[in-house]
C-alpha cells in the first residue's frame, strides 16, 4: 500500500514496509531514499539534513540534494552571453565561479498529489520570474517525484519558457548518496568510456579523455572524483553504486547525457548529479538548450534500491 504525509515542510511518501522517500518543498529537495532491508531496519542511501531548518540554513555548504536550474555546477568567472547581451550571475560563487543554478532554495510548492496501490506521486511547482538580473528571464518549473514498486523513485522535471523570448536552460541534481560499508569497498560502475577534460578551474576545456575506470565496475579505494563522464549510451542503468548489502541504480532518459561525480573530502558519500548539459554550458554551449518563447522540456531520471 502506497500512503502519501504532507506536513507544512515535507512530504514522506511511502510504500508500507518496502520503501520511502521524503521531499522538502525547500527547494523541493529529496532529503530521504530508504529501504527496509531484511533487518527490519531503514537504510536511507541520500546524504540527508537533519530538519528542512538544518537544510535552509546549511544549502549551500554542498548544496546537498540541490536541484540545478537554470545552469548546473560552474558558470566561469559568473558571466556568460547569450542572444547578444552580456550577464553576470553572483548569487553564489566557489572561487570565480558562479554554482549551481538560482532555484537551489526556492520555495516550492505542492500542486498535485495522488497515492493507489500501485504508486505514490508528488508534483511540487516553483515560478521564476526573472528575480536576479543576471537571468532576466521567465520560467516555471515543476518537480514530480513518483515512489513505485521495487523500491523504484522517477524524479521528472519539466521548465516551461513562459516569457517572451528564448532562454538559455540546464537541468540536473546534486544529489549525495551513501550506501551501506565503507566508501573504500563501495563498487562504481558508469556507463562510460570518457570524461570531459578539465581546466585548472574545473571548467570544460571542449576536449574529451578517455577513461572506463568504471565501465566494468570499480572500487572507490584512493580513488578521488571531481568528473564530469560522457554517457556512452541510453542504457540502463547509467550508474550503480554497490555496497555490502545495498544497491542503487540511476537510470537517466537521454534529457541527461552527463553524469557528474564528486566524492567531497570527508569520504562518506558521493555525489552523483545527473546533467542535461557541460558545467559552464552558458559560455561552452555543451549541451546548452535554447528553450524559445511557449516551450517547455522534461527531464527524468529513476533511482532504484534493492537489497544484495
Amino acid at each position: 500500500m502506497f500512503t502519501i504525509t504532507t506536513e507544512p515542510n515535507r512530504i514522506v511518501l511511502t510504500h508500507e514496509n518496502h520503501a520511502q522517500a521524503e521531499i522538502f518543498p525547500f527547494g523541493a529537495l529529496l532529503n530521504r531514499f530508504a529501504i527496509l532491508q531484511s533487518s527490519q531496519q531503514w537504510h536511507n542511501v541520500i546524504a540527508a539534513y537533519a530538519s528542512p531548518e538544518d537544510a535552509q540554513r546549511d544549502i549551500t555548504q554542498l548544496f546537498r540534494s540541490a536541484k540545478l536550474s537554470p545552469f548546473a555546477c560552474r558558470l566561469a568567472q559568473g558571466n556568460y552571453s547569450f542572444s547578444g547581451c552580456d550577464y553576470h550571475v553572483n548569487k553564489h560563487k566557489l572561487g570565480d565561479s558562479a554554482i549551481h543554478g538560482l532555484i537551489y532554495d526556492a520555495p516550492f510548492t505542492l500542486h498535485h498529489s495522488h497515492a493507489d496501490e500501485h504508486s505514490a506521486a508528488v508534483e511540487l511547482r516553483y515560478s521564476y520570474r526573472h528575480e536576479h538580473a543576471g537571468y532576466p528571464f521567465d520560467y516555471n518549473i515543476s518537480v514530480r517525484y513518483e515512489l513505485r514498486e521495487n523500491a523504484a523513485l522517477s524524479v521528472r522535471t519539466e521548465v516551461h519558457n513562459i516569457g517572451e523570448i528564448a532562454l538559455p536552460i540546464v537541468d540536473g541534481w546534486h544529489p549525495y548518496f551513501a550506501v551501506d560499508g565503507d566508501l573504500d569497498d563501495w563498487q562504481l560502475h558508469i556507463n562510460s568510456q570518457a570524461q570531459l577534460a578539465f581546466s585548472a578551474a574545473l571548467l570544460p576545456t571542449g576536449e574529451t579523455t578517455p577513461d572506463e575506470r568504471f565501465l566494468h565496475g570499480s572500487t572507490l579505494a584512493n580513488i578521488s572524483l571531481d568528473n564530469c563522464f560522457i554517457r556512452r549510451d541510453n542504457t540502463a542503468p547509467a550508474v550503480t553504486l554497490q555496497g555490502k548489502r545495498i544497491r542503487l541504480t540511476l537510470s537517466p532518459d537521454e534529457s541527461y547525457p552527463y553524469v557528474q561525480a564528486y566524492i567531497p573530502d570527508d569520504r562518506k558519500s558521493i555525489a552523483l548529479e545527473n546533467l542535461s548539459a557541460a558545467p559552464d554550458a552558458f559560455n561552452n554551449k555543451i549541451g546548452l538548450i535554447e528553450l524559445q518563447a511557449g516551450e517547455a522540456k522534461a527531464f527524468e531520471t529513476v533511482y532504484q534500491l534493492s537489497e544484495i
